[in-house]
């Protein structure tokens, strides 16, 4: 995690061929003046926060390189899948950032954390009544349903909009859940994880009070409106337990340009909804026992297809679904793999219990824990190269927000909190106009 050193050796030898070999071969400072050959050096730096800055500290050329735009962009596309910085959760009515990474490259808590009542009193309750919807593209989704109302918060610019919920949406349903994501799709060659200043979408998907449809909405900033609704063929309920007004904390997942939710349910299904085609649909899933929402997250695997994971401990599973050319889909296993080769764990852990407690798709990585009698392990594991790492946290949800960006440490002001902090308290609740 720290820049490579360099190492100039010089030979004390003065031979002819020597002479003519370093004629032909220029010194490795001399390479190292070389802008070109500099910027590729650089470009293949580990993606983490203080790399590119400790690099532009060595010289003004190198400093001019590591920060130039045009760099940062061949950088991100590079690297393709930014790191993770940490995770969200709500603590004691904050929107609570947890860093993972090691100094230098840990970033403090209050750097990216938000309180969206502010220190207000006249809203700490009402605004408190907030739910963490999902985690995506460098930016947070969090729901106020007391107003009722969206927030999107871009935690590394410090940026906090409004979107008003459309009040048609909250007269038919009875549960719901929510996601955000960049309006730039993965086939117009965009990289996420650095969507600083791309506009972004949002869904809203809920189950209808009596027919138990499905309906999903589509907000976009560029337009500042929300689409038409669109709505499933047939019953599907599951979004949150069957229970009214409730919200479901659990992410969707984002393959390609469509979204995936879990059910609840007996009939354990999952909702699609293809962005492109504005439909939504339900599909199943496998059939596979003991697959429940605590050990299973909906990936996408590394030939961009969907895949689900279930960590049955000891075992790691992924299923892959494949669609004939016929049209007609179904689920297969994909990879089995024993999760003490990945974690170096002893084999026997008196009553071991296996949960996967948080996904990224833009850094295709898993939270997983494992807990027995008296022992508690915590991991982020990285789904292609199943590398891992342990964490030192504790997990007691199954629904936390892995937060993923290319940040750069000292490229965006850092914002104190007590800035962001007076970001929200400024909106009038009956006057919201959005983003």
């Amino acid at each position: 995690q720290t820049l490579p050193h360099i190492h100039f050796q010089m030979s004390h030898e003065a031979g002819g061929d020597e002479m003519a070999l370093r004629r032909r071969h220029p010194p490795t400072a001399a390479a190292l003046e070389d802008e070109d050959l500099l910027g590729e050096i650089l470009l293949r730096v580990t993606p983490l926060p203080s790399s590119l800055l400790r690099a532009s500290l060595v010289s003004k050329l190198w400093g001019g390189v590591a920060t130039a735009p045009s760099f940062r962009r061949r950088f991100v596309a590079h690297h393709r899948r930014p790191p993770v910085l940490g995770f969200f959760k709500k603590g004691d009515g904050e929107l609570v950032f947890t860093p993972i990474l090691n100094p230098p490259d840990r970033i403090p808590r209050a750097r990216f954390s938000l309180r969206p009542g502010g220190d207000d009193e006249d809203f700490s309750g009402q605004f408190n009544s907030w739910v963490l919807l999902g985690c995506r593209h460098g930016r947070v989704l969090i729901v106020i349903r007391f107003w009722p109302m969206l927030l999107v918060f871009h935690p590394v610019s410090g940026d906090c909009r409004s979107v008003d919920i459309p009040s048609d949406f909250l007269q038919c349903v009875r549960d719901f859940s929510g996601a955000v994501l960049c309006a730039a799709g993965d086939d117009q060659g965009h990289v996420h994880g650095d969507c600083h200043s791309c506009p972004f979408k949002v869904v809203l998907v809920g189950t209808r009070e009596k027919q138990d449809l499905t309906v999903a909405w589509v907000y976009s900033s560029e337009t500042g409106m929300w689409g038409d609704q669109v709505s499933t063929t047939q019953p599907c309920a599951g979004l949150v337990y069957h229970l009214p007004g409730m919200v479901n904390r659990l992410p969707c997942t984002l393959v390609g340009n469509v979204l995936y939710w879990l059910l609840h349910g007996s009939d354990n299904g999952i909702l699609e909804f293809d962005l492109d085609s504005q439909r939504l649909a339900l599909i199943e899933r496998p059939s596979s026992a003991g697959i429940n929402r605590g050990n299973s997250r909906i990936i996408r695997l590394e030939d961009g297809s969907v895949g689900l994971a279930v960590f049955l401990y000891p075992t790691f599973n992924m299923w892959k679904r494949k669609v004939s050319s016929q049209g007609v889909a179904s689920w297969a296993r994909h990879k089995i793999i024993d999760i003490h080769k990945i974690i170096g764990l002893p084999r026997r852990i008196k009553t071991g219990k296996g949960a996967i407690v948080g996904y990224s798709e833009d850094a295709n990585a898993v939270f997983i824990s494992v807990s027995g009698y008296l022992q508690y392990y915590a991991f982020i594991v990285q789904l292609e190269s199943m590398q891992s790492r342990k964490l030192n946290q504790i997990f007691f949800e199954n629904s936390y927000h892995l937060f993923a960006d290319f940040y750069t440490a000292g490229t965006v002001p850092a914002i104190e909190p007590t800035q962001q902090q007076s970001i929200v308290p400024a909106i009038e609740p009956p006057q919201l106009q959005g983003t």
